[in-house]
């Protein structure tokens, strides 16, 4: 009796396997047939993004249904990569199930395209597919790809005060709307961005949108501001103000605390001068960035608004490691660029002090200094 039942277990159990091979046998094969593609936007399409529309949809992305060789559920994959790239290392816009479309907001795609070494203020290039598969198989990658130009924006950190704003035909990426209006990142009461700059007029603005909310140059003169020779009134009748320098990419600062605006050519500091001395606001020190910039504002001339100190001195530096120690090998003093010459303020004198340094013999105050190659000049504001 035993035996039988043994028999008849063994027998129950080839049933079984027998039966799950059959299943296996029959289950239906799945088939990729063809991919999906993009259908919109249109290859070109250019997106300046900004921190205010952080939260919009930066737009719809819509593709053709990927075609299997039956009905299953399929899941898309929406990839981005360098202009280029292989898509070896895309990174990953968003997923969905079952839908051919798919909305990215203005900060994923500003993510996104930053984790591509994307650069704020800067446009870049970069191509767009899309990957189907069904239950992590069955891959599929469109044969063609889109690409979109982007330009994306710094994340404001630390903000203790509020962003302030300009728009104008002068900033290339802005112009006279409020679709992409150059943000003015504030901390303590200082304003900083980067923008494109030509040949042209703009304004500042207290609220994003807000076309009452303006300040045109008059108002900072009437407050007392000292801006940069490159920043004049433009005389449109609205007193906005107008670039004058070489069209490129400069950093603007507003600095509500010292009532200065300045421009400073590039992304970077790489191409400034520095002052250091005791007539200046950092006195003769390189320590917590004492130093004072000295920006190129235009090809070949620099320029400062700071406080100089009647009866002091300074020197004119071409380096700056970034350290504590500065680069004092680097110095220019008064007797180099007489040497060479400039001509020289009458407020500003050899300090006779062993080195020659510069001496200021001006009254304490807000001066806008400035050196000019190309003229050979120093000169005061």
């Amino acid at each position: 009796m035993k035996n039988i039942y043994i028999i008849l277990i063994a027998f129950i159990g080839v049933l079984a396997v027998s039966c799950n091979a059959d299943d296996v046998d029959n289950r239906p094969i799945i088939e990729a047939l063809s991919t999906p593609e993009l259908t919109a936007p249109i290859t070109g399409k250019q997106f300046v993004l900004n921190e205010d529309n952080a939260s919009v949809e930066a737009s719809k992305f819509e593709w053709s249904v990927a075609k299997y060789s039956t009905t299953v559920v399929v899941s898309y994959t929406l990839l981005i990569d360098k202009k280029g790239g292989d898509f070896s290392t895309a990174k990953i816009l968003g997923t969905i199930k079952n839908l051919n479309q798919l909305s990215i907001l203005v900060k994923d795609l500003n993510y996104t395209v930053k984790q591509l070494e994307g650069v704020a203020g800067t446009e870049g290039f970069y191509d767009l597919k899309v990957m189907s598969s069904v239950s992590g198989a069955v891959v599929m990658l469109s044969e063609k790809s889109i690409t979109i130009a982007v330009t994306p924006y710094n994340d404001a950190v630390a903000n203790n005060c509020p962003n302030q704003y300009a728009v104008g035909a002068g900033i290339s990426t802005a112009g006279w709307g409020w679709n992409s209006p150059l943000t003015l990142v504030c901390n303590d009461n200082i304003l900083v961005s980067t923008a494109d700059l030509i040949n042209d007029s703009f304004r500042f603005f207290t609220t994003n949108g807000d076309w009452g909310s303006g300040r045109n140059y008059l108002w900072y003169i009437t407050e007392g501001y000292k801006i940069s020779s490159s920043l004049v009134n433009a005389n449109d009748g609205d007193s906005n103000f107008k670039f004058t320098g070489t069209p490129g990419k400069y950093r603007v600062k507003v600095d509500q605390v010292a009532k200065t605006i300045t421009v400073a050519q590039g992304e970077t500091a790489a191409n400034s001068i520095w002052l250091v001395g005791a007539a200046t606001p950092g006195g003769w020190s390189w320590t917590d960035d004492k130093e004072t910039e000295l920006s190129l504002i235009s090809d070949g001339i620099f320029e400062v608004p700071l406080v100089l100190k009647s009866g002091e001195s300074f020197r004119v530096f071409f380096g700056n490691d970034g350290t504590e120690n500065g680069n004092w090998g680097t110095g220019k003093n008064y007797l180099y660029y007489s040497g060479e010459g400039y001509a020289i303020s009458s407020e500003l004198e050899n300090a006779l002090d062993g080195d020659s340094n510069f001496k200021y013999t001006g009254a304490t105050g807000l001066r806008i200094f400035k050196i000019n190659t190309i003229a050979k000049t120093i000169t005061l504001n």
